[in-house]
């Protein structure tokens, strides 16, 4: 799938998906959810303050017949998160609350989400231009991950890559040069990983790094530095070294490109929509797209 039309028609054939929405306490995330429902992708049960709820509903054109409210001012998020383990939700939806909240909750291995695998944030952008969809990843949930750890997080972009049916999706390891430096343990960590994927550690994927932003975006400018590399200019993923790098990279392409981004939490029982607070009401709906495009594809 190159753009988000394509995935919209793909999931409109999977009928609706029951979704938790915790704290949907701003028009954007309410008039996603509508979206979601008038296009008969989701059902969804809100979770949060009622008399924040009901205005927003009335003001996006949804009656209190279309969704049902569990009103809670204190406990919506473990509420939500109850109605997925019990199997009446089959995906968990980020409202008005802060991520950090909302994943050491949702991730909790005793009453949360978490399998026991590494969970972590996935962005996926449609980018004015680009001939492709670009998935960007750990900007929002992994601090400093380690070698291992990123192992785990390749896995799961790419898992979602194959998702998106990208057959071979291609994989850069982003560091701030594409020499490997021992100063710089984002440069040694990639070129491990780029020996792990050559060894089979990545089935279905081709993975390459370090590479600086530059060698990811331009054949060019690999040409130039001399870099043979099957990903440069044709990166599917990019796997950034730390959350402020991955989280930097996303804002700043979307805030100078005017970008469509989805986000996705990878790994846990059930996809969790993990869009910004301050997303647009096209990137929380695509974000919904997304969520129901994985719900029973790589879950229990």
């Amino acid at each position: 799938m190159k753009n988000f039309q394509e995935v919209f028609a793909r999931v409109k054939q999977k009928g609706p998906v029951a979704v938790a929405v915790v704290k949907p306490h701003d028009s954007a995330t309410m008039l996603a959810v509508k979206e979601g429902i008038k296009s008969n992708l989701i059902r969804a049960e809100l979770f949060g303050e009622g008399a924040l709820i009901l205005p927003l509903l009335e003001k996006a054109g949804l009656s209190e017949k279309e969704v049902t409210i569990f009103p809670s001012i204190d406990r919506a998020l473990e509420q939500a998160i109850a109605s997925v383990r019990e199997g009446r939700n089959r995906m968990l939806m980020k409202g008005n609350i802060h991520t950090p909240d909302l994943l050491r909750v949702a991730l909790s291995r005793t009453n949360g989400l978490g399998t026991g695998k590494l969970c972590s944030h996935v962005m996926v952008n449609e980018i004015p231009g680009f001939d492709r969809l670009l998935l960007i990843t750990d900007g929002g949930l992994n601090i400093l991950p380690d070698l291992n750890q990123k192992a785990e997080i390749i896995k799961n972009a790419v898992a979602l890559a194959h998702a998106l049916e990208i057959a071979t999706p291609r994989v850069a390891l982003l560091a701030s040069m594409e020499d490997v430096s021992a100063r710089l343990p984002a440069t040694t960590e990639a070129a491990s990983l780029t020996a792990m994927a050559r060894e089979g550690a990545f089935a279905g994927a081709v993975v390459d790094g370090p590479l600086a932003i530059d060698n990811i975006f331009s054949p060019e400018a690999a040409l130039i530095k001399g870099i043979k590399s099957e990903v440069s200019g044709h990166a599917d993923i990019i796997v950034a070294p730390s959350v402020e790098v991955g989280n930097v990279l996303v804002k700043t392409i979307s805030f100078f490109s005017k970008t469509v981004g989805a986000g996705i939490v990878m790994g846990a029982k059930v996809p969790i929509i993990l869009p910004s607070r301050a997303g647009s009401v096209e990137s929380k709906w695509t974000s919904i797209a997304l969520g129901v495009l994985l719900e029973g594809n790589q879950y229990p």
